[in-house]
């Protein structure tokens, strides 16, 4: 897919996902889709190889450390934050660590 709508944090779960997979590029007037059951591979390169993004702490709200992150400021001093960017599975991690 070019460009890819995809965050390369996810690239790797869509290997072999068992769902088929459909991606809209308003702009370019297309649908791309990912059958099930594809294998998937991001592109690397010698001098620059694909990596999974990753962050120094964890989600502020849950806890978390494998999930994408979003990056919330919190004042005009520049004090920041991260957060799950997915609510409902951070809400599940918040629920999970308090029982």
């Amino acid at each position: 897919m070019d460009p890819s709508p995809i965050p390369k944090f996810d690239n790797p779960k869509m290997d072999m996902m068992p769902a088929l997979q459909l991606f809209g590029a308003g702009r370019e007037k297309r649908i791309y889709a990912v059958p099930p059951f594809t294998r998937v591979e991001s592109l690397d390169f010698d001098d620059h190889p694909f990596t999974v993004q990753q962050w120094d702490e964890p989600c502020a709200i849950c806890g978390s450390t494998h999930s994408y992150l979003d990056e919330v400021v919190l004042d005009d001093a520049g004090n920041r934050m991260f957060v799950c960017s997915d609510t409902d599975y951070c809400r599940q991690q918040s629920e999970a660590k308090n029982q």
